[in-house]
């Protein structure tokens, strides 16, 4: 995992997403949306990453 992983799941977990019915919640550590939003911010940043998945994000989660 890249070295900005971990501000990248600090990012992720202040950011909020919006349910079908248009009801928004904070992301958490247990949403799976929050390996999309993590991508999103390497994307954004223009960090290089390899595949991942959210078992790759838990030891930063358990730091968080």
């Amino acid at each position: 995992m890249p070295i900005e992983t971990m501000q990248a799941v600090q990012w992720a977990l202040s950011q909020t997403y919006t349910d079908s019915l248009g009801y928004e919640y904070p992301v958490t550590k247990e949403d799976p949306i929050i390996v999309d939003l993590v991508r999103q911010y390497f994307n954004d940043h223009d960090i290089e990453y390899n595949t991942f998945s959210y078992g790759d994000l838990t030891p930063f989660l358990e730091q968080v």
